[in-house]
């Protein structure tokens, strides 16, 4: 009877401990996830930045074939800036999933706290 007694102790006990330490783990996984996308967003902008970056130059290049008179650099020159606007777009849309994913997983992490 005392060994009865005794599994069903543990039973118990495990049956109300996981929980918490399910808690705890999924608590643990979303700021995990949470750090990820802060540094996907920081990966984003440090790339948007570097597209930027190219458009200033390519964009003065264009301005200084222009004063010299050369079409053909000037067409090679709107190619590339065509080219860096739709980077920029790109990493603009990449970096708003990544924010997007941010709320959720900050959405996540306050609803598991609360279930603690």
């Amino acid at each position: 009877m005392t060994k009865i007694f005794t599994l069903l102790a543990a039973v118990a006990t495990i049956t109300f401990v996981s929980p918490a330490f399910a808690d705890n783990r999924e608590v643990k996984d979303d700021a995990q996830d949470i750090q990820g996308d802060i540094d996907a967003i920081a990966k984003d902008d440090a790339a948007l930045q570097k597209d930027r970056e190219a458009l200033r130059n390519d964009r003065a290049a264009k301005a200084e074939d222009k004063a010299n008179g050369d079409s053909t650099k000037q067409a090679v020159d709107s190619t590339r800036i065509g080219a860096d606007l739709t980077a920029i777009a790109e990493k603009k849309a990449e970096r708003k999933i990544d924010r997007k994913k941010l709320e959720h997983d900050e959405k996540e992490l306050n609803e598991d706290k609360a279930d603690q």
